[in-house]
């Protein structure tokens, strides 16, 4: 609203915005303890949002810890890590093993694929695939994945172009079978070449089917025959994109200055294959050899074992093997990492008294009524110095003996002399005997008070006891931590609100929304009172102008007589 630009006093002499604007300062009073006590308000709300975001960091910090691996950290050891590295994971034992030899890595199957184009060319990245001898474009095959009495190809083909194939790539006489086109079922007729109808496996069966180039592979990942698709113009290169995706488990690598392509699986042991359809092995000369990787051979404590990988678990230690040895053992330890697990229940420990510090201070924060928030016109007459020293006395003991705060603390000290576990060992059932308990000093508010010594040694005599007390859902510390915690929020949400939460869905935030509606209702009439007083004295000002203009004639009337 735009403030009318006005002229007083011009008859009087009187200056009339003064005198209004200390009428107004007392007219203002009701507005300004309105506002003061909203600004009291939202820093009180302010205050329990401060709380609610540390009960927040506490919750999650015990819901962190409640993990079994911070409870069970192991360290590991090997005696030896350029022939074997080891890391124990958290069931592992506080025990050894030794590895009396190595002697086989496990490996992937691996083949090297030498081949030149139709020119005797050796192959380039760019060489297409329709220039080398044993691709077809144009055509695809059925492979048989086990022997059976019928193998399925598309329906409706003509029978006399469809070329079957063994394993070796030899061409059979399709005399020696019979194709039903509405069903697409192959049977083998000629009993006395495959008895008892049975069609061997890795028989394939080709037939014309669009432009391109179709590739069957099988490894150890995929398990059955699986299609490459490539276009009719498909380089060596854009087979070896093929190979390599993550789909096909292989790795593939082509060397440009032999021409040569090496091809591994990703998986190790005896059980990884490379198997791909007759037109690809004849292309790349592969033969009918199937390559295969090999395990890992080695000694634990005297028993001879196998394994796919190199990387295995033993003893639940997970161990890797580097290289072969015949003799000089290896060992291989796990051990409590009592430094860590005690790092892990300290840093919890440090942020519940981080906490109830917090708590503590806003329950016992001295309250200076005297200083009451600023109103705009006091603001208007200090630095920003004084304003910021003013407020820092205003803002304190917001909070000062609130019962929600002094309940929560109550309960979470409760929590921790309350939490206990079963064990037959009764000098480790309760969280002081591990050397946690929350002292003597009740000012302080409940902090724990943490025997670093007690608690190593509880740490090293029985760490699943100690994992018991903290993590037992009944009676172990921490769930009862994370419920307290999480129904403390819960009641100062429902009072403060969260941050960024709309004033109507929080009790504090629709009682400022009812102050601000009275404070522009007192505003409204506080302008409407304004130009009252203005409209009096502009009266005044007129009389006093008539006046003033009668009193001129008048004399000039006078003086004209004489």
């Amino acid at each position: 609203m735009t403030t009318p630009i006005r002229f007083g006093g011009l008859a009087s002499g009187i200056d009339t915005d003064t005198i209004i604007k200390q009428l107004m300062q007392a007219e203002r009073a009701p507005v300004d303890k309105l506002e003061q006590k909203k600004q009291t308000t939202e820093w009180k709300r302010d205050a329990y949002r401060e709380i609610n975001r540390s009960l927040m960091t506490l919750r999650n910090s015990a819901v962190d810890l409640m993990f079994s691996r911070n409870f069970y950290a192991k360290t590991s050891s090997s005696s030896d890590e350029s022939k074997i590295s080891v890391t124990a994971g958290p069931s592992s034992g506080n025990s050894a093993v030794r590895i009396d030899s190595v002697t086989q890595l496990a490996s992937s199957a691996t083949t090297i694929l030498d081949a030149v184009d139709r020119n005797g060319q050796k192959l380039t990245s760019t060489t297409k695939l329709s220039d080398m001898n044993g691709f077809v474009a144009g055509q695809k095959r059925v492979i048989q994945e086990t022997a059976g009495t019928e193998l399925t190809i598309p329906k409706d083909l003509d029978f006399s172009t469809v070329v079957l194939k063994d394993a070796a790539g030899n061409v059979l006489d399709s005399t020696d079978f019979a194709y039903d086109a509405a069903t697409g079922k192959v049977t083998a007729t000629n009993t006395t070449n495959y008895p008892g109808g049975i069609i061997p496996k890795d028989v394939s069966a080709s037939f014309a089917s669009g432009t391109g180039f179709e590739i069957q592979y099988k490894s150890s990942t995929t398990g059955t025959y699986q299609k490459i698709e490539l276009g009719a113009d498909a380089t060596v290169q854009d087979l070896m994109s093929k190979l390599n995706s993550k789909e096909t488990g292989l790795s593939a690598f082509f060397e440009s200055s032999t021409g040569k392509i090496s091809l591994s699986t990703k998986e190790t042991g005896a059980t990884s294959t490379i198997q791909f359809d007759t037109n690809f092995k004849s292309a790349f000369s592969m033969g009918t050899v199937v390559p295969t990787g090999q395990n890992a051979k080695f000694e634990v404590n005297g028993i001879e074992v196998e394994r796919a990988s190199n990387t295995t678990t033993i003893d639940n230690m997970t161990l890797t093997l580097k290289s072969t040895f015949a003799s000089g053992p290896v060992t291989l330890s796990a051990a409590t990492d009592t430094q860590k697990i005690f790092d892990n229940i300290k840093g919890f420990v440090d942020k519940y008294n981080e906490t109830i510090d917090l708590m503590n201070k806003k329950t016992r924060e001295e309250r200076f009524r005297s200083f009451a928030p600023l109103t705009q016109a006091q603001r208007d007459e200090l630095s920003e110095d004084e304003i910021k020293k003013w407020e820092e006395k205003a803002m304190s003991g917001m909070l000062r003996g609130d019962t929600i705060l002094r309940g929560t603390m109550d309960t979470l000290r409760s929590k921790w002399s309350g939490a206990t576990s079963t064990t037959n060992d009764l000098d480790m059932s309760r969280l002081f005997q591990i050397g946690l308990s929350t002292g003597s000093d009740f000012t302080n508010g409940g902090k724990i008070e943490l025997n670093e010594e007690k608690l190593k040694a509880a740490i090293e005599k029985d760490p699943e006891q100690v994992y018991k007390l903290f993590t037992d859902e009944n009676t172990g510390l921490l769930p009862q931590i994370r419920d307290t915690a999480k129904n403390s929020r819960e009641t100062i949400t429902r009072i403060a609100g969260a941050d960024g939460a709309g004033a109507p869905t929080y009790s504090m935030g629709r009682e400022m929304t009812q102050m601000d509606t009275r404070i522009k209702r007192l505003n409204d009439l506080l302008i409407d009172k304004e130009n009252a007083y203005y409209r009096r004295f502009a009266a005044m000002e007129t009389a006093m102008n008539q006046a003033n203009s009668q009193a001129a004639s008048l004399q000039q009337f006078l003086g004209g007589g004489m």
